[in-house]
């Protein structure tokens, strides 16, 4: 049995789809393998990453991503160090917009925590929005909706390829989606992206345990993956 802390950034501010879910379904996964975790929660104040073995920041309004990247400027360095040491972080949807170099919203830009180079545009008029079904280098299909005012320039590192819904890409001209480094991973994906994708929670659980995991494909979660992949695939066969 492991001790497993999960750090929940803005579990208020930024949790505009029920992100919250991707925090209860890998909690209640460690614990069923045996495991004792705890769930910190931060808002605001002094952050600490002390025995932290995770990070999870979800989506919000593009104010509270603002608001957000502006408390997080006070820990900066920390937060870097934590990336550094290998913690895992898990962003979703426009989350991806706090751990670039720059964050610009409706024209007015700001240093974001500079941990990754690429730079996000972020607009309160323009929306992307749509499903979206995606393929990564190691050939896991992705299936999730994407609705964002974020375009990002300069993310080199992507997680996937896009198969449906390819001008919803980070810069929404080319199908690359998300932003993968170390033990970074971000997608434009929303929701409880865990819940939808049950190889992305084997990957997690296997990032905190340290041991091979595979979901039952009897369980509820292939289940729905399942349906959902095809009916996406068929939408894109035609």
């Amino acid at each position: 049995m492991k001790q497993i802390r999960i750090l929940h950034l803005f579990p208020k501010r930024l949790c505009l789809y029920g992100e919250y879910g991707n925090v209860a379904v890998l909690a209640r996964t460690l614990e069923t393998l045996g495991n004792n975790v705890e769930v910190i929660s931060y808002e605001d104040g002094t952050l600490s990453f002390e025995d932290v073995d995770m990070v999870y920041v979800g989506a919000g309004t593009e104010d509270a991503i603002w608001e957000a990247n502006r408390l997080l400027q006070p820990h900066k360095q920390i937060i870097k160090n934590a990336v550094a040491d290998g913690i895992s972080f898990l962003a979703t949807g426009n989350a991806m917009a706090l751990f670039g170099s720059e964050l610009t919203y409706d024209g007015v830009a700001a240093a974001a925590l500079e941990i990754y180079s690429y730079k996000t545009e972020m607009s309160s008029k323009k929306r992307h929005l749509a499903d979206a079904l995606g393929k990564d280098t190691d050939g896991n299909i992705y299936v999730g909706f994407i609705n964002t005012g974020c375009v990002y320039i300069g993310t080199d590192k992507p997680v996937m390829e896009l198969l449906l819904g390819k001008k919803l890409g980070n810069d929404k001209v080319t199908p690359a989606e998300g932003y993968r480094e170390g033990s970074f991973f971000a997608t434009q994906l929303i929701g409880p992206v865990l819940t939808k994708n049950p190889h992305l929670l084997s990957t997690f659980v296997k990032k905190l345990t340290g041991e091979e995991y595979t979901i039952d494909p009897n369980s509820n979660l292939q289940k729905a993956y399942e349906i959902a992949k095809q009916e996406l695939l068929n939408r894109l066969n035609g």
